[in-house]
This record gives structure tokens, sequence and C-alpha cells, in this order.
């Protein structure tokens, strides 16, 4: 029975991450916790067959035990140090660095909007602090991600001359090392509080210290629908940052 309901909880969380696909949305981060959960699933579901074999083949027991150990390993470790990441608070008058996303027409899309809308919380409460807008323009997009992140910052109360704009960059790479320009060029502070999901923030701090920068957090949650595989995928883009430096 416990196999049986262990084995439900798999399947209910394969169905978890690939919900985002009923929006046009799919990505490795939806398609291999599935693969693995319904692997395991597979596996509790029919233990009796599967430990039969196993105890013929234990050399094969042996290597699928020690590949699923370091698989997790490698899951989870990065994964630590996400979180760890995602709760480094910024010192006051920090620079916010605005990570761009997806715009809509004119709009932010709703990820977006959660890192306008942190940025904004941080520029409130530290009134010497100033901005960088980074993102430039997209399929799709009437104007460039700095500007509709420009636009919501001055709509909700923040003066433009808080407000550099980076209309180039197209990647966190790019973000983070096209903002540090900005923020020397000026003579701005560069600890930096980076506004964009809890997910995104240790792959922004490594590019951040390539490029002279201090980075914390100044993170928003991911809403529920789509966290999953966003927390998924950027496992490995950290590994792809780390080894490919990009």
């Amino acid at each position: 029975m416990k196999r049986k309901i262990a084995s439900i909880i798999l399947i209910l969380l394969s169905v978890w991450f690939m919900l985002p696909i009923f929006k046009g949305v799919l990505h490795i981060g939806m398609i291999y916790p599935v693969l693995i959960f319904l692997f395991l699933a597979a596996v509790l579901a029919f233990w009796d067959r599967v430990n039969v074999f196993f105890k013929k083949h234990k050399i094969v027991f042996c290597a699928l035990f020690a590949a699923f150990v370091v698989g997790i390993t490698a899951i989870v470790l990065p994964l630590g140090f996400m979180i760890a990441a995602s709760v480094d608070t910024p010192p006051e008058n920090a620079t916010v660095i605005v990570l761009g996303c997806q715009v809509k027409g004119d709009k932010p899309s709703r990820m977006l909007h959660d890192r306008c809308q942190s940025a904004l919380n941080f520029l409130k409460a530290n009134p010497k602090s100033v901005c960088v807008a980074s993102g430039g323009q997209g399929n799709g997009e009437n104007i460039s991600e700095a500007k509709a992140i420009f636009n919501f910052l001055t709509e909700n109360g923040i003066s433009a001359d808080r407000i550099y704009l980076d209309e180039k960059s197209t990647n966190t790479s790019e973000n983070l090392s096209f903002s540090a320009d900005i923020i020397k060029e000026n003579g701005l502070a560069t600890d930096v509080a980076i506004a964009s999901d809890n997910f995104h923030q240790l792959r922004a701090e490594i590019f951040a210290k390539k490029n002279g920068l201090t980075a914390y957090s100044a993170g928003n949650p991911t809403y529920l629908f789509v966290a999953p595989g966003y927390w998924a995928r950027e496992i490995l883009a950290v590994y792809k940052a780390v080894i490919l430096g990009y």
C-alpha cells in the first residue's frame, strides 16, 4: 500500500510539472523531472518484478543505484546553493538590477511584473538607491524589456532620473555584463540587488561576480503554476554558467 501511495504521489508531481503545457509552455525543466518521477513510479508499481530482476542481476542494480545517487546529488547540490542565494539580503541603497523577461506587446508578462514589483519595493524602501533596467526587445515585443521596466517603475512613483536603461542584452550573462558597464561608467554602487525570480539569483550572482559586482537577492517567488519547471530548468542553466561561462 505504501508503495502504491508513493507511486500516486510521483504521478501527481509529474502532472504538476506539466501543467504549464496548457498555457503553451514546454521546456527541459518540465520534461526531465517528469521522466524521473514516472520511472520511479513504475519501479514502485512493479516492485515485486523489479526486485526479482535485481536479485538476479546485482551488478545492474549497483550500477543503477550509483547512477541514481550521483544524479540526485547533482540536482540537490545546486538546488541548495540556489535557495541560499535567494535569501541573501542586500544592503541599504544597493544598486537594483532588474533582469528582463517577456513583454507582451507593451506590458510586462506576469513574471516580469513580479520582478518589477520587487524592484519597486526595494527602491521605495531605499530612496538613495538607483536602478538598472536590463533587457532588449524580442519577438512579439513592441518595446524593449528595459523600457517596460522603466514604464512600470515611473508609473508607480519612481523618478526617471533614478533609472538607467540597458536595452541591448538578450540573456542573463549580457544582463549583468551590460549593467556592470553602466554601473561603472556612472560611478554607482557595485553592491547590487538582483530583482528577479528567486530561482534566478544564483546564476545572476555568478555573472555579477564575473563582472566585478557583489550580488544580493531582491528576489520574488515564482507563481506555483510554472515554478517547479523553472527551478528544475535553472539547475541545468547553473551548470551551463559554471562550465561554459554563459
